[in-house]
């Protein structure tokens, strides 16, 4: 594979207290790519997911060995803060701020120290047309955000992510809490945005994963049981795990 590598994760293991929740995981993530992680409930996908802008610092008693490397640099080394401006993510259930759609794109933007109002409406506006989202509330970026439809509410939080000029994008199950008109639109614009940023995504939909993705993780209980592109694991998955889980002996 000639791609060019933004996440090398080297013998990665995390645990919560005693319990060890993923086993010495190792695996590359390729530059302007959709990047799937599937599997069973409970299988880690989602605690790995938030191993790459370190959200799980925020459990008590969680701990990690092993490196991820950022841009060749181990990000379990850097401060978090910054981290995340570079690594954004949006959640399984839209969580957008109760104050003004403008408010909730430029909220970053504001903690950063960006006070100029013509460069904050400049980045809004791009953000909310980058996340396909601004011809639908042009009129009412001083209306609350809390009244847009769930569809928008999680377009609005992938406007608010892409506002930090993120290089990677983290969705954990972003469209599991919405109609498959919306999920639609999330799909399409997930495919748009890899122009511009890596995007890893948590799904438990395995047709998502073939629709949207480039590459294919297969997690079980705490093991990385097969990592390929999406087109070849889903046609010829080498492991009998994998097999099994795409023809729906288990789920």
């Amino acid at each position: 594979m000639n791609e060019e590598v933004i996440f090398s994760v080297k013998n990665l293991s995390l645990y919560y207290g005693e319990k060890k929740a993923l086993n010495d995981i190792s695996i590359d993530i390729y530059k302007n790519k959709v990047t799937a992680f599937i599997g069973p409930s409970g299988c880690g996908k989602s605690t790995f997911l938030r191993c790459f802008n370190r959200m799980n610092d925020l459990i008590e008693n969680c701990r990690v060995e092993g490196e991820i490397l950022y841009k060749n640099e181990n990000i379990l080394k850097v401060n978090p803060i910054y981290l995340r401006t570079k690594v954004g993510m949006v959640f399984q259930q839209p969580n957008p701020f109760p104050m003004s759609i403008f408010n909730n794109v430029t909220y970053g933007l504001k903690c950063q120290g960006v006070r100029k109002k013509d460069e904050l409406k400049e980045i809004c506006i791009e953000s909310l047309t980058k996340s396909a989202l601004y011809e639908e509330v042009k009129d009412r970026l001083k209306d609350n955000a809390l009244a847009l439809s769930g569809g928008q509410q999680q377009r609005l939080c992938i406007a608010r992510c892409i506002a930090l000029s993120p290089d990677v994008i983290l969705m954990d199950e972003p469209t599991s809490a919405l109609d498959p008109i919306a999920t639609s639109k999330i799909e399409e614009l997930i495919r748009e945005l890899k122009k511009d940023y890596t995007i890893v995504i948590v799904t438990h939909n395995m047709q998502q994963a073939t629709r949207i993705s480039d590459y294919t993780a297969f997690f079980m209980l705490g093991d990385l049981v097969e990592y390929n592109t999406t087109d070849e694991f889903f046609s010829h998955p080498k492991d009998k795990r994998s097999d099994d889980y795409i023809s729906g002996k288990f789920s």
